[in-house]
C-alpha cells in the first residue's frame, strides 16, 4: 500500500464543520487527505424542509463520497467518526466497499479502518432515541428541531472561556428524525476499529463511551479530552488517527496490544 490513506470524516451534530478545520490541518501535515462530506442535518437548518432530514440523508451524502474514493478512484480510507458521526458511518458503510471484501474479489481499495472518538456505536434496528433516550442537555421544539443546551459546559469544557462561548454561540439544530431513524447495517461487524475514549467528555459519559466500543469490538484508546479535542487536542487526535492507520494497514489490531492515556 504505497500511498496513505484517505481520511473520511464524518461529523457530529449540532456543531458547525469549522470545528474539524484544526483536525484536518494536522492530518494534512502528517501527510492524509482529509474529506468532511457535507451533512444535510447540518446544513440549512433553517429551510421548511429541514425536520424532514433523517440520518439516511446523512448516511447517502457519506456513502457517495466513500463510492467515489473507493470505486472510481480505488482508495484505501480510513472513517473517522465523531459522536453522531458514528452512527452515520456505521450506516453509510455497506459491506462491499469494505477492504477486505474487495480483497476477496481482487478488488483494490476499501474502507479498511473505523475510527471512533467519543462517538455513538449502535447495531442494526436500533435508533438513537430508542436505544439512548432523550438527553437532558438538549431541547425538542414542536417544528421537529433539536436544540443543544450548555454547549459552553458540555462540548467545549476544555477550552479556555472565551472560545468556548464563540463556539457555543455557532451550535445549530439538528432535526428530530435524525435520532428516530432506525439503522439498517453496522459496518463496526465487518470492518476492524478503534475507539477514543475522551474521559473528561461532559456530553457522552466515557462509561457510555466504554460501552460503545465494547459493542464495536474495537481497539480502545484514552485521553483526557472532552467532548471536542478536534478544538482542544487536534495534534493529539491526528496521532491517534494516524498510529491506528498505520496498524490497519501493517497487519490486524490485537485488541489491548496497547493503551496509552495522553491530551
Amino acid at each position: 500500500m504505497a500511498e496513505s490513506p484517505t481520511i473520511v470524516l464524518v461529523q457530529d451534530s449540532f456543531q458547525v464543520p469549522a470545528v474539524y478545520e484544526r483536525l484536518v490541518h494536522s492530518l494534512h501535515n502528517l501527510g492524509y487527505m482529509t474529506i468532511q462530506p457535507r451533512l444535510p442535518s447540518c446544513s440549512d437548518t433553517g429551510g421548511p424542509e429541514y425536520p424532514k432530514t433523517t440520518l439516511i440523508d446523512d448516511a447517502l451524502a457519506v456513502r457517495k463520497e466513500l463510492v467515489r474514493q473507493v470505486e472510481y478512484q480505488h482508495q484505501t480510507v480510513v472513517v473517522v467518526m465523531h459522536s453522531y458521526g458514528g452512527l452515520v458511518g456505521g450506516e453509510a458503510i455497506p459491506e462491499d466497499l469494505s477492504y477486505t471484501k474487495r480483497q476477496s474479489f481482487g478488488l483494490p481499495g476499501g474502507v479498511i479502518h473505523l475510527f471512533y472518538f467519543c462517538a455513538y456505536v449502535l447495531d442494526q434496528g436500533e435508533s438513537l432515541l430508542g436505544t439512548c433516550g432523550d438527553r437532558p442537555s438538549t431541547n425538542v421544539h414542536p417544528d421537529g428541531r433539536i436544540y443543544f443546551l450548555e454547549g459552553e459546559r458540555k462540548l467545549y469544557n476544555d477550552l479556555p472561556e472565551p472560545e468556548a462561548s464563540t463556539w457555543a454561540s455557532r451550535l445549530m439544530p439538528s432535526s428530530r428524525k435524525v435520532q428516530t431513524t432506525i439503522l439498517t447495517r453496522a459496518a463496526w461487524r465487518y470492518t476492524p476499529s478503534t475507539y477514543l475514549v475522551c474521559e473528561n467528555d461532559q456530553a457522552l459519559p466515557p462509561h457510555d463511551q466504554a460501552g460503545f466500543a465494547a459493542t464495536a469490538k474495537a481497539h480502545v484508546e484514552t485521553c483526557t479530552a472532552g467532548h471536542s479535542p478536534t478544538l482542544s487536542s487536534p495534534d493529539m487526535l491526528a496521532q491517534k488517527i494516524h498510529q491506528a492507520t498505520l496498524k490497519a494497514i501493517s497487519g490486524p489490531l490485537e485488541a489491548a496490544s496497547f493503551s496509552t492515556a495522553t491530551k
